[in-house]
C-alpha cells in the first residue's frame, strides 16, 4: 500500500527554502589509526550534549571505539568499548535499558553473537551483555519495537542459518524470550531495515537476500500485529527486486521521491544503484541512478541543502574512482547531476550523516577501510557568510532524525509544537528551542508532521 500524506488535513506543507549553495569541506580527519580494517560508523548524542559523537568497529582489529565530540569541529581520542569482538559488520545506538541515554548494540559475524554494552551516563559504557550466541554469521543489526510494547527491541539477520530474527527486550535490557523468527528459509540474508510500510501501525521490514551470489533479491514482510494481535510477518506477493542483482549491499526504507510515499532504496555493488517504488497495483517500479562509481557501497537519504526535499549520499563500496558522491534532489522528485566530495579514500562501507558541529547542516562521517581512517566532512552550507544563512533562519534538523529533533531558529525562544502521524493523530505535544531538542526516540518509524503553534510553520520530517 503506498503511504499518501493527509495533506487536505494541514493544507500546503510550508517548508523552509534556502538559496545558499551546498558544499563540503576537504577531509578532515578524526583518526588515521582507527584499526585493521574499519567498517562501521554510527552517530549519536552518547554523552547528552548536542554534538553528536562516533562509534566505529574495525572489522579485523577486533574492536568498538567510541570518539566524543569535542564541540570545536575535533573529536576526542578513542575509547576501546571492546576488543573481543570480531569481525563487527552491524552496529546500532538504541537506549536498551531505558537509562542514560543511547547504548551500543553490535553483531558479530566471526563469534556468531548479538550483544550490547550499557552507557554509563558519562561518556563510557559498561562491559558486553550477550543477547545471543547463536547467530551464525550474523550479518547485520537493527533495533526498533517490533511488538509495540514501547521498549527498543534486536533485530538479527542471521546469514549463516539464512533467517532473521528478533529478541523482544523487557525493558530493562534483558530478553527473556529468547529468539523469535521473522522469516527462515532464506538464501544468505544481508542487510534489513524497518518501518511501518503499510500504514496499520506495526513495522514491517524489508530484507536483502542471496547477498554473495548472482540471483540475489529484495523482499518485504509485513507484519500482522495489527489487525491480528500478534508478531508474525508475510511475504509481499511482489518481490521488490528478484533479477539482475549480483552482489546486494545496502538496502533501505526512505521516501527517495519526496512524494509523501515511502520507497526503498537498493545499492547493488557490483550491479544497480535504484530505488524502487510501489505501484497501485502492488508491483514495484525500478528507477536506476545513474553514478560514476563501479561499486556502490552505502546510499543514504537525507535533506543535505535543508530545503525541505531528500538528497542523496553515495560511497564506494570499492576501491577505484570517486569514493563519496552526493545528489542535489530537484525537489521534483529526480536529482541533479553527480557531484562529488572525496576522492581520496580507499574503499567506504558506511557512513554517517549527522550534525557534528551544530550548525544547522548536516555533515558526513566515513571510515576508510584500505587506510584504517576515520574521517568527516563539514557540510559549509551555513558556513558560506552570514547573508546566505539570514536566508533560511527557521528550519528543523537532522532529517531523517533517530532521537532528538532540533530547531534553527533566529532567537532562543521556546516553540509549541504538535506532532502528527501521516493517518493525521496528534502523537505528540511538546515545546522545542534550539537548546531543547524534541525527543522522537519513542515514535514508530515513519513519517510525521510537526506544526508550530502560532507561527504558521509545518514540517515534514522521518523518524528513522
Amino acid at each position: 500500500m503506498k503511504r499518501t500524506l493527509l495533506t487536505l488535513l494541514f493544507g500546503v506543507f510550508i517548508l523552509s527554502t534556502s538559496t545558499s549553495q551546498t558544499t563540503f569541506s576537504t577531509k578532515m580527519p578524526i583518526d588515521t589509526n582507527a584499526g585493521t580494517n574499519p567498517y562501521v560508523v554510527v552517530s549519536g548524542l552518547i554523552n547528552n550534549d548536542a554534538y553528536p559523537d562516533l562509534v566505529v568497529s574495525a572489522y579485523n582489529a577486533s574492536t568498538i571505539k567510541l570518539y566524543i565530540n569535542n564541540a570545536d569541529g575535533s573529536f576526542a581520542a578513542p575509547v576501546t568499548i571492546s576488543s573481543t569482538l570480531s569481525q563487527v559488520g552491524g552496529i546500532s545506538l538504541a537506549d536498551i535499558d531505558g537509562i542514560n541515554g543511547l547504548d551500543i548494540v553490535a553483531a558479530s559475524y566471526a563469534d556468531n553473537k548479538a550483544v550490547w554494552f550499557a552507557n554509563n551516563g558519562s561518556g563510557g559504557f559498561g562491559t558486553e551483555n550477550v543477547i545471543s550466541s547463536s547467530v551464525t554469521s550474523a550479518a547485520g543489526i537493527h533495533t526498533a519495537d517490533v511488538n509495540n510494547d514501547t521498549y527498543i527491541d534486536v533485530i538479527v539477520s542471521v546469514n549463516g542459518d539464512d533467517k532473521v530474527v528478533w529478541y523482544a527486550n523487557d525493558g530493562t535490557g534483558n530478553f527473556p524470550g529468547g529468539e523469535n523468527t521473522i522469516v527462515s528459509g532464506l538464501n544468505q540474508p544481508g542487510d534489513i531495515d524497518m518501518i511501518d510500510f503499510d500504514d496499520d501501525g506495526d513495522l514491517d521490514i524489508v530484507i536483502s537476500t542471496a547477498e554473495y551470489a548472482a540471483n540475489g533479491r529484495v523482499d518485504v514482510y509485513y507484519n500482522d500485529l495489527i489487525p491480528g494481535g500478534s508478531v508474525a510477518f508475510t511475504v509481499d506477493a511482489n518481490p521488490v527486486t528478484d533479477s539482475g542483482n549480483v552482489y546486494l549491499f545496502d538496502v533501505d526504507f526512505a521516501d527517495v521521491n519526496d512524494d509523501g510515499n515511502i520507497d526503498i532504496l537498493v545499492s547493488d555493488s557490483f550491479g544497480d544503484l535504484a530505488w524502487f517504488n510501489k505501484e497501485l497495483d502492488g508491483t514495484y517500479t525500478k528507477n536506476i541512478i545513474s553514478i560514476s562509481m563501479a561499486n556502490p557501497g552505502t546510499v543514504e537519504s537525507a535533506d543535505m541543502d535543508d530545503d525541505g526535499y531528500n538528497d542523496l549520499v553515495i560511497t564506494n563500496g570499492g576501491t577505484a574512482g570517486n569514493d563519496l558522491i552526493w545528489f542535489e534532489s530537484t525537489d521534483i522528485g529526480g536529482f541533479n547531476s553527480e557531484s562529488v566530495i572525496d576522492a581520496t579514500q580507499a574503499q567506504i562501507f558506511t557512513l554517517a550523516i549527522d550534525d557534528f558541529d551544530n550548525d544547522g547542516d548536516l555533515d558526513i562521517a566515513t571510515v576508510d577501510y584500505q587506510n584504517f581512517d576515520v574521517n568527516w566532512f563539514e557540510n559549509e552550507l551555513y558556513t558560506l557568510g552570514i547573508n546566505d544563512l539570514t536566508q533560511n533562519t527557521f528550519n528543523i534538523y537532522p532529517n531523517p532524525v533517530k532521537n532528538k529533533l532540533y530547531v534553527k531558529a533566529p532567537n532562543n525562544e521556546s516553540y509549541n509544537v504538535s506532532v502528527y502521524d501521516i493517518l493525521g493523530k496528534n502523537v505528540v505535544n511538546s515545546t522545542i528551542s534550539p537548546n531543547n531538542p524534541l525527543d522522537v526516540s519513542s515514535l514508530y518509524n515513519g513519517i510525521y508532521i510537526i506544526k508550530f503553534e502560532g507561527h504558521n510553520k509545518t514540517f515534514k520530517f522521518v523518524k528513522e
